[in-house]
């Protein structure tokens, strides 16, 4: 089976997962709750070289394994594989490494084929995408830098997040080829400046677009503030000045004013609970975003903190 069959049967099969499973398409998808409502037990594991299994009803499923060495959009992804092997009647599937997003080749065979192409429809259906520019303030991604910021809204990984924007008409195979040239970890150094971003973290750049948005967010991960004149106001609990090498130094306060004028801010291990963060302009608007911190995901789904 080619890649471009495997995407037409795995869009129609994520769309009927969506209507099925998904209680809105336009924005970050919730793949662990899917993998829930579709029956599907959820386990996170160390699992050294292994991305995740998905074990079918025959042999004692449905379930899913999940690799938590991996990073949070990593484990997305491989999540909504696992569930594209459930909804696509595949059976019991071992996904290794060579299968990441990173390394795709037409020697796989064909349910994994359709298991990856499931994995991007269903994380990145056209109006999440569309969704996404918006934050980011875009009508069309113009540069990697954008496919980035795009990944960022939908929780995805950027070389999967820059083949399926072909698949979505917003950009060509020549920009494809190119794009997948830069590695996050240089965006994460160009946007901050060179200031210290972990391997595992992300940097969350905030538009004026994004007013009143819900972002999903991890331990270390940076925020930056890119409105014009404009300043985080207060930090609640969970967020720091300071990246996390040196977060531990910061005060243990739950409120605290910002000394000069922050556009740079850090979310640490103290943030428990949605957190709303607020800047305004030097013209008195406000801006104000939900920050949501994914859960740990040792053992069963039924207990994930």
């Amino acid at each position: 089976m080619s890649w471009n069959n495997a995407h037409g049967a795995a869009m129609i099969a994520a769309a009927q997962a969506h209507e099925a499973l998904v209680t809105s398409n336009d924005g970050y998808i919730d793949v662990f709750g899917a993998l829930g409502r579709a029956g599907v037990e959820v386990v996170g594991r160390r699992l050294g070289g292994l991305l995740g299994l998905y074990i079918d009803r025959y042999a004692g499923g449905p379930a899913c394994l999940l690799n938590t060495g991996l990073e949070e959009v990593s484990m997305r992804h491989t999540a909504a594989h696992e569930l594209g092997h459930h909804r696509m009647g595949h059976g019991s599937s071992i996904d290794h490494e060579e299968q990441s997003s990173g390394r795709w080749g037409e020697g796989w065979p064909q349910h994994e084929k359709e298991a990856e192409a499931f994995a991007s429809w269903f994380l990145m259906p056209r109006p999440a995408a569309r969704a996404a520019l918006v934050r980011c303030g875009l009508t069309r991604p113009g540069s990697p830098l954008d496919a980035y910021r795009m990944a960022r809204w939908l929780g995805t990984p950027y070389a999967t997040t820059v083949r399926h924007l072909v698949r979505l008409k917003m950009i060509d195979r020549p920009a494809e080829a190119v794009w997948l040239k830069p590695s996050p970890a240089a965006f994460k150094a160009d946007l901050t400046g060179g200031l210290p971003v972990g391997p595992r973290a992300h940097v969350h750049v905030l538009a004026p677009t994004a007013h009143n948005a819900l972002l999903y967010v991890a331990a270390g991960d940076c925020l930056l503030l890119d409105i014009p004149s404009a300043a985080f106001e207060y930090l609640p609990a969970g967020l720091s000045l300071t990246p996390p090498d040196t977060g531990s130094q910061m005060p243990p306060l739950d409120l605290f004013p910002v000394p000069q004028q922050p556009t740079a801010v850090w979310v640490s291990e103290d943030m428990t609970s949605d957190t709303v963060v607020t800047a305004t302009a030097h013209a008195g608007e406000l801006f104000r975003v939900t920050l949501r911190r994914t859960p740990g995901r040792e053992g069963s789904d039924a207990f994930w903190s």
